[in-house]
């Protein structure tokens, strides 16, 4: 199984290199360190990784509007990291995408539970995601149906059943999905007015 891997965005230095070495001790692999925000929303776009740590307080861009656009390009699990203990830090990071929060110091034995809670809070979000678009699109699908199944009852004075069984023939018969078939009836009939 291929190792996690961790992006590290933080200003301070010192606590860069004890979070570098926690993070690959505990077995997790680092591609990456960010000294500032706007640096960390480019490498977290250049490296896509799998978890991010990220400080709230950095120059140029803060760790809560990073996570932000981060997050709105590419969703990832991102574990933000404080010195400051301030609820409206927490509601705010956790407004703009953020997994999980950790305040400093932060200890080896903080980090490995934040990091699997992120990484399986944000599985179970893409997993909600995924069947989310799903559905939207077999909504979309049915309502496309439904409508060239209409087009079909008006056109051929037919029974709600007999059109929904001859739009199923010209789909077999294209062999093309339900979807695409109503597709074509709707833009033939938008077509011929």
């Amino acid at each position: 199984m291929a190792k996690v891997r961790v992006l590290i965005c933080e200003d301070e230095g010192l606590t860069a290199l004890r979070l570098q070495a926690s993070v690959k001790k505990l077995g997790y692999e680092v591609v990456g360190e960010a000294r500032d925000g706007e640096e960390a929303v480019a490498e977290a776009a250049r490296l896509k990784p799998d978890a991010i740590l990220m400080d709230i307080r950095m120059p140029k861009l803060d760790g809560i509007a990073a996570t932000e656009r981060i997050v709105g390009a590419r969703p990832t699990a991102i574990v933000m990291i404080t010195a400051y203990n301030e609820r409206e830090l927490v509601d705010a990071a956790l407004r703009a995408g953020a997994s999980g929060y950790l305040v400093k110091p932060v200890s080896d034995e903080q980090i490995e539970p934040a990091l699997k809670v992120a990484l399986s809070r944000f599985g179970e979000l893409n997993d909600l995601r995924g069947e989310l678009s799903d559905l939207k699109e077999a909504l979309e699908a049915r309502k496309l149906v439904e409508r060239a199944k209409g087009i079909f009852m008006r056109r051929f004075q037919l029974a709600e059943d007999e059109a929904y069984r001859r739009l199923q023939k010209l789909s077999r018969d294209r062999r093309q999905s339900l979807k695409e078939t109503a597709q074509q009836v709707i833009a033939a009939v938008e077509l011929l007015g």
